[in-house]
């Protein structure tokens, strides 16, 4: 394993056997053909808009949960297997992360040549399966170092953690600098998700190595970093490429790897952070662990639980896995499951903090790969599936909160949506 810092990332199946990637009925409405941002400048450190959060600032009558209507609609297209899309810092258009190895702009030019291009790394990417450019996070100090970071899997099968300096909306692919680097025991699960958390750290999800039944028995190995969250700080002090929170449970290196925060992660592709009012460097972090094949999942804990244990391979959601009884106390069980009867992999989301749809306020959006399944989950109301009214839409590779502070979701067939108050509320 390369210790240019010693990596672990999470991993989603982008790519599932017996699922179709095709766009099903849906009874989305084409809108503008451009993502544009508010005219603020937002810095969406933590994967989430919180200034534009407050219901109270919405000058908007709201409706019974019960009476919403909400739909999808078509802002952007023709990208190359996008994974995800993330809010500019500086205040331009939204970026979209295509798989292949590109960050472009959704800018709406994809008649019109193609769009703008912010970084191009496809000859340091393999791109195939689940592998490829997978993740971007900005730092949330971005207005005065310009740092980005990126994940990715390098032509070796490596998963990279990589940092580039970001100049008038274009990555300087001469300043990358390789953070952190790890092997790879299979080519599935090899993870996606990086963020910055509130107290600007940071964050990593990784897959447990990939094959099936964790066969390289990481889940619950705490000295790899793979079947883990990481928490780092970047840039690291004295030259170093990244430096150990204080406050990481396995700081010493003596009961588990350093740079491990969270434990017993299968395939925790995307993850969010829902920060906590009156709380500056807290927050609720939504964790979408892709599942075996049985149970899909869906955990919160707060940044400071440090060496939670989530439980896989013990456990696949909240059912024992590897025995028909197990002890489920030391484990951190979902807030919410469901079976395959629903679907077969889960890509996480967002929690809503948009003005456009207060009533939406604290839901955490999901979708099913397979599926295509538009749902939330929310801590006072519990599970809602909006499909019946956005219609199904398999093939969803992720979600994007974009500069406007409102929620958007991506297909791997090159589209984005954004997620609306239906016409004639």
């Amino acid at each position: 394993m390369e210790r240019v810092g010693y990596v672990g990332l999470v991993a989603l199946a982008l790519v599932v056997v017996g699922c179709t990637s095709n766009v099903a009925d849906t009874t989305t409405t084409t809108a503008q053909s451009a993502l544009t941002t508010s005219t603020a400048s937002v810095l969406v450190s933590t994967t989430q808009v919180t200034e534009a959060s407050t219901t109270s600032e919405v000058a908007q009558t709201t409706v019974p949960l019960s009476e919403l209507q909400i739909m999808l609609t078509e802002v952007d297209s023709g990208f190359e297997s996008p994974v995800l899309l993330v809010a500019d810092p500086a205040g331009g258009t939204d970026y979209v992360v295509e798989q292949p190895g590109r960050i472009v702009r959704a800018d709406g030019q994809s008649e019109g040549g193609g769009h703008a291009v912010a970084l191009d790394i496809r000859g340091s990417v393999k791109f195939a399966g689940e592998q490829g450019l997978l993740g971007l996070a900005f730092h949330p100090e971005f207005d005065q170092n310009g740092l980005a970071f990126v994940n990715y899997v390098d032509t070796s099968g490596q998963t990279v953690i990589s940092q580039f300096v970001v100049s008038n909306g274009v990555f300087d692919q001469g300043s990358e600098v390789r953070i952190l680097a790890v092997d790879q025991p299979a080519e599935n699960h090899n993870g996606g998700m990086i963020a910055f958390g509130p107290e600007g750290f940071l964050w990593i999800g990784m897959g447990d190595g990939g094959a099936a039944d964790d066969v390289f028995e990481n889940g619950q190995n705490f000295q790899t970093l793979l079947g883990s969250m990481l928490r780092i700080s970047v840039p690291g002090s004295n030259d170093a490429p990244y430096d150990v929170p204080e406050l990481n449970p396995y700081r010493n290196g003596v009961d588990g790897a350093p740079e491990v925060y969270w434990t017993g992660l299968r395939n925790p592709w995307r993850f969010a952070f829902d920060p906590i009012a009156g709380d500056t460097a807290g927050a609720d972090v939504w964790i979408a662990d892709v599942g075996q094949g049985k149970i899909e999942e869906i955990s919160v804990l707060r940044t400071d639980d440090g060496a939670a244990n989530l439980g896989w391979p013990v456990m696949e959601g909240s059912e024992c896995f590897r025995d028909d009884e197990c002890d489920k106390d030391p484990f951190v069980l979902p807030v919410s499951e469901y079976g395959h009867e629903d679907g077969c992999s889960i890509t996480g989301g967002y929690v809503y903090r948009g003005r456009a749809i207060p009533e939406l306020d604290g839901h955490f959006f999901y979708s099913d790969f397979c599926s295509g399944f538009i749902r939330s989950y929310s801590l006072e109301t519990g599970d809602h599936d909006w499909t019946p009214m956005t219609g199904s839409v398999s093939g969803v590779s992720g979600f994007g909160i974009g500069g406007d502070g409102e929620l958007y979701v991506v297909l791997l067939g090159g589209t984005v949506y954004r997620v609306e108050r239906a016409s004639g509320e």
